[in-house]
């Protein structure tokens, strides 16, 4: 492969996930969501906790299936999937539908071209894999900086249902033709494989997985509420609180190259203790605030949706370095779905807590009780690995 077509592909790779990244701008739908199907809190989180569980799903299982023959059928499959899941969103008016279009269909979408770029990346930039694949996935955190605001002027202009029709017109017009470029040269094709055994499921890899389980479950829980909170439950401008969300998918872009840089150089135990106080900080800060504030409200979220991108930096360090780079693609994989899982449970704690109690108060209380269990879980990874 030619140097201008590797740069064309990170280019594109770029946009597709800018393009994905729509899945963390969810909040911007929710309070129409709830007005037009007539849904609660946790009802209206459902198509956002399918969405993330069934793209967290299908990266494992296109990680199993990937080959340098299918790259082009799986995204080309996958966008066809997003632009059908939107599709369908502007159609129905039937919530059950609308649960499975935008979970089910743009989920699975999402997990199944979220992998490709990455693939390329790993096979074309071995020894600077990381750099490159984190330039590419940058689009991904950054993704609410652009398309947060652009919902917002949506749904203010044409309403949630024509906003859907748009999104979905965009993909088909732009991410759809842009796959067909995805595909190895044949010879650059390499068939040395690597198959390892599901030996690493152990002790160890249970540790981490809870890990990343209360991790993920914490940022997405807040992710997914920043808007609704902002507005619904602390009565702040919705203009004031989507550009608010612009700036907090700068927060969690830019979170993957810092913690990287971190963890190259003080490995992985000090960083992650880092990222749960800051954690820790944002939850005290809501307790106090209670949206009396708009900059603590910015500020404290601001530490929630950094912290999300910190440890999607942190687990691949992680993996790497307990279980080795022969094994990373399966334990990655496998992994992946405590993703799956943070987005369910922060879908049910969270709607709970708010039809049941009504605070946001016994949101940052439930936080801190989580992050007393992560911080154990650093300890015991501490204590059994010494060089980490």
């Amino acid at each position: 492969m030619t140097k201008q077509k590797l740069n064309f592909i990170i280019l594109i790779s770029f946009y597709m996930m800018l393009l994905m990244g729509t899945v963390y701008s969810y909040s911007i739908f929710r309070v129409e969501i709830k007005d037009i199907y007539q849904v609660n809190t946790l009802q209206s989180g459902l198509p956002y906790m399918l969405s993330l569980s069934f793209y967290a799903l299908f990266m494992m299982i296109t990680g199993r299936i990937l080959n340098d023959k299918n790259l082009r059928q799986i995204i080309f499959l996958g966008s066809m999937m997003i632009v059908l899941g939107f599709f369908i969103s502007y159609l129905t008016y039937d919530f059950i539908v609308f649960v499975l279009a935008y979970g089910i269909l743009i989920g699975s979408g999402v997990g199944m071209v979220y992998g490709i770029p990455v693939y390329i990346m790993q096979k074309y930039f071995p020894k600077r894999s990381g750099f490159y694949t984190g330039l590419i996935l940058l689009g991904f955190g950054l993704s609410p900086l652009i398309t947060a605001p652009l919902a917002s002027y949506f749904l203010s202009s044409y309403q949630l249902h024509t906003t859907f029709l748009i999104l979905s017109l965009i993909f088909l017009c732009t991410q759809v033709p842009l796959s067909l470029f995805y595909k190895i040269d044949e010879k650059d094709i390499n068939d040395k494989t690597n198959e390892t055994k599901d030996k690493f499921i152990d002790k160890k890899f249970m540790i981490i997985y809870a890990l990343f389980v209360i991790t993920t479950t914490i940022g997405l829980m807040m992710i997914g509420l920043s808007y609704q909170v902002g507005v619904s439950y602390y009565g702040f401008n919705r203009q004031l609180v989507a550009i608010s969300i612009s700036l907090f998918a700068l927060c969690n872009g830019f979170a993957r190259p810092i913690f990287g840089f971190l963890i190259d150089k003080y490995h992985i135990i000090k960083p992650s203790i880092l990222s749960l106080s800051l954690m820790m900080i944002a939850a005290v800060i809501g307790i106090i605030n209670q949206g009396t504030n708009i900059y603590l409200f910015v500020f404290s979220y601001g530490l929630f949706w950094f912290n999300l991108g910190a440890w999607l930096a942190i687990m691949p360090a992680i993996v790497k370095q307990i279980f080795e780079i022969e094994n990373y693609a399966r334990v990655y994989g496998t992994l992946f779905t405590a993703y799956g899982l943070g987005a369910v449970l922060s879908t049910f704690i969270s709607g709970s807590i708010l039809d049941i109690l009504g605070h946001t108060t016994y949101i940052y209380v439930t936080i801190l009780v989580l992050l007393s269990g992560a911080y154990l879980l650093v300890y015991r990874m501490k204590r059994s690995y010494k060089d980490v």
